[in-house]
């Protein structure tokens, strides 16, 4: 739809409608189209209500990312991509320990640090993965045994 605007004082138009916004077409700005009585702010015209309605954006928090909550991650998705005896042992126990400390920072001070559900994610992943790590070692400690 076609529509004439009223901008530092002048009219202009006729222009889209998508292109309003980029004129600089505020709520406040006069658009006059055909099939209104008058001019009329942009905002009160219904069918360009949803350019002025956004959606807010989400808060995003201006808190650094704890790098034990990157670590303990990473050390999470090792234990359980290194599943060989031993090893994803060993990575699911670090990823632990790293996740354990972190986490006390991070509840000790929940506004300084983000990434909160990233720690719970590393506390999982290492939890799983030193589980598995101990399955599986057990399981190659008992084929070694039975070679003997």
């Amino acid at each position: 739809m076609k529509y004439y605007v009223i901008l530092n004082g002048q009219q202009a138009g006729p222009v889209d409608e998508g292109q309003l916004l980029s004129l600089g077409v505020t709520r406040d700005t006069l658009v006059w189209r055909s099939g209104l009585q008058q001019w009329q702010a942009a905002g009160s015209v219904a069918e360009l209500g949803y350019l002025f309605n956004a959606p807010s954006r989400p808060q995003t928090s201006s808190a650094a990312i704890w790098p034990g909550a990157v670590a303990g991650l990473v050390l999470g998705i090792c234990s359980l991509q290194f599943c060989l005896p031993v090893i994803g042992l060993v990575f699911g126990i670090i990823g632990m320990s790293v996740t354990k400390q972190s986490y006390r920072e991070y509840v000790g001070n929940p506004t300084k640090y983000a990434a909160g559900g990233m720690l719970k994610a590393a506390r999982i992943l290492s939890r799983i993965g030193f589980i598995i790590g101990i399955v599986v070692t057990a399981i190659f400690v008992t084929a070694l045994m039975a070679d003997l």
